[in-house]
């Protein structure tokens, strides 16, 4: 009896780990929900300046948090080869949608970032900044028909996006959550750092692991 692989096996493995990976991110994203911001915006402790800053920006924070949001939840989508191909029309309209979430979320930041510490508020410009870029960048390649390049822009604007979640998701370990605005300053830039990295080797991964013959 043969046991070769079927030749859809591949296809099947990574449609397995796109379901694992978005399953992964709406739980880590749920529970940021649950133990940062829910506590932050209704349980605030008493004196807690960071608090009382968000309610200050409210005005700003509402069309960051929205802008956020729709960008978060549309990527999924956007990404989904399945969903593309049977809902061209839909695709492109989503995708307007999270240009236009990005380019509302992005200089929020800006605005809702003053008043801490100046490295703080350096990494925090700058990865407004990057997101803003990788986003336009995304829109312009896929005007252009570059649906190659278009993917790869789109790959690290989605990374920054969910640097709201990933920045977050070791604040219920004490140590990360009492962190100095100057450590949160560097895991901001490490952050940053792999957003670019980390989508580079995986879009040259083929090359990287293939002997030249």
């Amino acid at each position: 009896m043969s046991t070769a692989t079927p030749p859809f096996a591949p296809a099947r493995t990574r449609c397995l780990s796109k379901h694992v990976l978005w399953y992964a991110l709406g739980l880590a994203g749920i529970s940021v929900l649950l133990y940062t911001d829910y506590p932050l915006v209704f349980h605030p402790a008493p004196g807690d300046h960071y608090h009382a800053k968000l309610i200050r920006d409210f005005v700003y924070l509402m069309p960051h948090a929205i802008g956020g949001i729709l960008a978060t939840a549309l990527g999924p989508f956007q990404f989904s080869t399945r969903f593309r191909q049977r809902h061209l029309s839909l695709h492109r309209l989503m995708g307007k949608v999270y240009i236009v979430s990005v380019c509302v979320a992005a200089p929020m930041v800006m605005i809702i970032g003053r008043g801490f510490d100046f490295p703080l508020v350096f990494m925090g410009d700058l990865q407004a900044s990057l997101w803003l870029i990788c986003t336009l960048l995304a829109f312009v390649t896929a005007r252009n028909r570059q649906i190659a390049v278009h993917r790869q822009w789109m790959v690290r604007s989605y990374a920054f996006t969910l640097n709201f979640i990933l920045s977050r998701l070791l604040n219920p370990i004490p140590a990360y959550f009492n962190i100095s605005d100057t450590g949160l300053a560097l895991t901001l830039a490490l952050l940053t750092a792999s957003y670019f990295l980390i989508p580079e080797i995986a879009f040259n991964w083929r090359e990287i692991t293939r002997s030249r013959a």
